[in-house]
């Protein structure tokens, strides 16, 4: 051969193995692709990422695409080995379609994920078990504690299969592999639903590990709620019209606060009092009060006491600081018993106490705070690694804390707390249309709720009724927090009660409770803040 063609074909080779081995120099690697479908139903929209970086999110640089029609979506110019190597994530905007309503969007966003080497179909149920994997479990024992958690023992059964296709025309009752497909898919529209409720108040925080973690523990918590309640225990069924564990913003983000920070770093003294008016009148047993409410009614306060949980303290650039309550017979577990009832005038002594408490003191990682956010009510669970039950806790158990063992602060038919007892008392009897009461009430609490803390069921209400408040600016040292009564009744006639409970005890139907959620900004209909509550006067800020 001659040798100008020897040459040739030896520097077509070289060029050939360096190709192969990505270029001269270049750093290169064989490339390949990832194709899969999205779903809840199928998402036309969402973003998928190779989580290269493994922060959970979505980055510039990571491999991308939008997903399809049918949910379809191709991952291109992957290095080979990474698509296998890496966790796939999705975040589903508010825009996307799903094929389960393919006529509307999905109205508000979440995030999606699936293990590595499982990005064929990823789906609310792969994303629980990426949660537990990232929390040090197998993938194999992951996959079997999700299938525990839906009920599902057939073992044909894959959880990363497409439980659409798989499912066919069979419902979640259908005692068939098909039958059970069908269940993941409806367990997954539960999942999905919990994580929309929760994603927009939590999203913009850096730490998208965390915000992941906290949202997928609420949402475990409906399908155990569901699952725990449901007429088949074995075979359970799903549905986003029972418990979808949704929660006030504040909730989720003081558990956010714990997760990233934890308290060992609270060594900052803070304490925070508490007042109350009516307008410009001084409030309390036995005080007389007038013009209150539409009708200018005129009485006395029967009981005046109140939960407040969630206090983070804000600083001059906007972040939230956890505050770690002081543990003492009216703080303990995040939570705060506000009492401004004495056991004179109209405040009975079979119900209250002579020992009154507005002050609530606690720790913070030490900084300079200009601003306060709370929440009126009391938390499923507590925020720090316990995550002990609270709101819905055993009265008489000797682990609960003495501020929620109470009688007159418990809902015994809720097996939850009041997180507002405020009564009323009119100089003259209320008219009803059934006759008179004597009392106005403003019984604030979760409704809607399923699950039994007695015997150990994680309880999940569908209306959580806290709310949510904050002051852009706020100085512990000089000022105080404020409840005004004329706020709190201003859309309200004290006068008269049109059925139901007396005032408002927090039912969807009550006459009353309208104009009393409008005051503490609270949607009636779904029990969570309005805005945040931005809009709210009930709780003010006053000079000391």
């Amino acid at each position: 051969m001659p040798k100008h063609s020897q040459l040739f074909l030896l520097t077509t080779l070289a060029s050939a193995i360096l190709t192969a081995c990505g270029g001269s120099g270049g750093g290169g690697s064989t490339k390949t692709s990832l194709s899969g479908t999205v779903a809840d139903g199928y998402l036309r929209g969402a973003t998928v990422c190779l989580d290269i970086n493994g922060n959970a999110a979505c980055d510039t640089g990571e491999p991308s695409a939008t997903t399809g029609d049918g949910g379809k979506y191709t991952l291109s110019d992957i290095n080979a080995g990474d698509d296998t190597k890496y966790a796939v994530v999705v975040n589903v905007p508010a825009g996307a379609v799903d094929s389960d309503n393919p006529t509307g969007s999905v109205g508000k966003a979440y995030f999606l994920s699936s293990p590595a080497g499982k990005g064929g179909f990823i789906s609310p149920v792969t994303t629980l078990i990426q949660q537990k994997l990232a929390a040090g479990a197998s993938l194999e024992a992951a996959e079997s504690a999700v299938k525990a958690l839906l009920g599902i023992t057939d073992t044909s059964v894959s959880l990363f299969s497409d439980y659409i296709a798989a499912q066919g025309s069979a419902t979640q009752t259908d005692a068939t592999t098909a039958g059970r497909y069908a269940r993941a898919h409806e367990a997954g529209k539960v999942v999905a639903a919990s994580l929309q409720a929760g994603y927009d108040s939590l999203k913009s925080d850096s730490n998208a590990k965390a915000v992941q973690k906290v949202l997928l523990a609420q949402a475990e918590d409906a399908l155990t709620v569901q699952k725990a309640t449901s007429t088949d225990t074995t075979s359970p069924t799903f549905s986003t019209t029972g418990v979808v564990a949704a929660d006030s913003p504040n909730t989720l983000k003081k558990i956010l606060a714990y997760e990233k920070n934890g308290w060992a770093s609270a060594t900052q003294s803070v304490s925070i009092d508490f007042g109350v008016v009516a307008g410009g009148q001084a409030v309390g047993c036995g005080l007389p009060l007038a013009g209150l409410g539409t009708k200018a009614t005129s009485g006395q306060v029967k009981d005046l006491r109140f939960y407040i949980t969630n206090v983070l303290l804000i600083d001059a650039q906007g972040n939230q600081v956890a505050l770690k309550l002081d543990d003492n017979a009216n703080q303990a577990r995040d939570v705060a018993l506000i009492d401004f009832e004495d056991a004179t005038g109209k405040c009975p002594t079979s119900t209250g106490t002579a020992t009154t408490y507005t002050t609530l003191t606690g720790k913070v990682v030490p900084g300079n705070y200009v601003g306060i956010a709370m929440t009126l009510g009391v938390p499923v669970k507590s925020a720090d690694a316990d995550k002990a039950s609270l709101n819905h806790s055993d009265t008489t158990a000797a682990t609960t804390p003495a501020l929620l063992t109470s009688s007159a602060m418990a809902w015994s038919w809720q097996s939850g707390r009041k997180f507002s007892k405020i009564e009323f008392v009119p100089d003259t009897p209320i008219t009803r249309p059934t006759g008179t009461t004597t009392t106005w009430n403003v019984h604030l609490g979760s409704t809607g709720c399923k699950g039994d803390p007695t015997k150990g069921i994680v309880t999940a209400c569908t209306n959580p009724n806290r709310m949510d408040f904050s002051f852009a600016a706020f100085n512990a040292s000089t000022q105080k927090i404020v409840l005004d009564l004329a706020e709190l009744f201003k859309n309200s006639d004290l006068s008269y009660d049109g059925g139901g409970a007396a005032g408002c005890m927090s039912g969807t139907t009550d006459p009353e409770c309208p104009g009393i959620f409008q005051a503490l900004q609270i949607d009636l209909a779904s029990g969570l803040p309005i805005n945040g509550g931005a809009a709210q006067k009930v709780f003010a800020v006053k000079a000391k």
